[in-house]
């Protein structure tokens, strides 16, 4: 009963809306930070609680967290339109769709991916000559780095590592796996059909990297049964402390966190 009141209630404020006006709550921070990017930011209502860039996004009302609104709180703010990569409630969709609320779910893991989601935004928030250069601008950042990946690779076999216990890494067709690619780098699961898997042991001692990107909490220490016995532990050839949000997220700033990896891989000699 709540919930059709709240429903109600936006539905009443419909009239007093622009009809080009959009009012967009993002679920997703690479989704936010692209909404900036194409220089729709004043048209944030609502974010999630993960949504932290750019700087002036922090004054946007939270709506609940990562792929996951809290209802009443995201009705208040009077949307009209709710974009995430995925809704950890799809139900939600019907209740939204009922509020004449549109929601557009777009996943993005790869360079083809990110291509598709700007120019579906773009359409959605009435900018695409801004989503075209978005797109151009994108595609010509990556297309350095495929050039110098091609012509000087740093050929160290990497291994990327987003959990620890169990042991989870990136394998063929994730982000990670694009990014040690841009950066000269050679992913060791590469071959595994899978974005994430659980890895053994035993499969790490017969694929030993060159060096490890840590993602996870923490770092592999060198006193530890298992990782002592990897040469890229023992010569301390790991990766740490990156942002994050500069290598994980696939927004605008990827290629930053591309340039990032590429310039640490170097360092390894």
């Amino acid at each position: 009963m709540r919930t059709c009141c709240l429903i109600l209630l936006f539905l009443s404020f419909l009239p007093f809306l622009n009809a080009e006006e959009q009012r967009v709550v993002s679920l997703a921070p690479a989704l936010t930070e692209l909404v900036y990017q194409l220089g729709k930011g004043e048209a944030m209502a609502g974010r999630s609680s993960v949504c932290n860039y750019p700087p002036e996004v922090k004054k946007v009302p939270v709506a609940g967290s990562f792929g996951d609104p809290e209802l009443e709180r995201t009705l208040r703010l009077r949307p009209t339109l709710v974009i995430a990569n995925d809704l950890i409630r799809p139900a939600l969709i019907k209740t939204f769709e009922k509020a004449k609320i549109k929601v557009i779910l777009m996943q993005c893991r790869t360079p083809e991916d990110y291509y598709l989601c700007v120019e579906r935004l773009g359409g959605a928030l009435g900018c695409p000559d801004k989503a075209a250069a978005e797109i151009r601008r994108m595609k010509g950042r990556l297309a350095e780095y495929e050039r110098k990946a091609e012509e000087s690779p740093v050929g160290k076999k990497v291994l990327w590592v987003v959990w620890d216990a169990p042991l989870m890494v990136a394998g063929k067709g994730s982000l990670p796996d694009t990014v040690i690619r841009l950066a000269g780098g050679k992913n060791i699961a590469a071959d595994v059909n899978q974005e994430y898997f659980k890895a053994s042991y035993d499969w790490l001692l017969q694929n030993p990297p060159d060096v490890i990107v840590w993602t996870a909490s923490g770092s592999p220490e060198q006193s530890h049964p298992f990782w002592k016995q990897l040469e890229a532990v023992r010569k301390g050839w790991v990766v740490t402390g990156i942002d994050p949000d500069l290598i994980q997220r696939p927004g605008p700033r990827l290629p930053d966190g591309i340039g990032v990896l590429r310039t640490k891989l170097e360092h390894f000699r």
